[in-house]
């Protein structure tokens, strides 16, 4: 009986270590895959930030084209009476 409860023992040490060993590298993959995921989000909110930078700048150009009176205000020079 006891040498079966010592081999029972060393048979769950064995697979305690196992498993450990298998925590410890799954843990490193949550803190890699994690970094990776920030530095795509990261991304994503720049590209996404940028694309409305550009349609701000869009919009804005239409209107002083839309507008032709600030057109004669912008060629108009300093000095001149309006």
């Amino acid at each position: 009986m006891k040498q079966l409860t010592e081999k029972q023992i060393l048979e769950w040490k064995e697979e305690l270590k196992s498993h450990k060993e298998r925590l410890s590298q799954a843990e490193a993959v949550v803190v890699q895959e994690s970094k990776f995921i920030s530095m795509i989000e990261g991304g994503i909110q720049f590209g996404e930030s940028l694309l409305k930078q550009n349609e701000s700048l869009n919009q804005q150009s239409n209107i002083m084209e839309q507008d032709p009176e600030s057109k004669s205000k912008s060629i108009k020079t300093k000095g001149q009476p309006t």
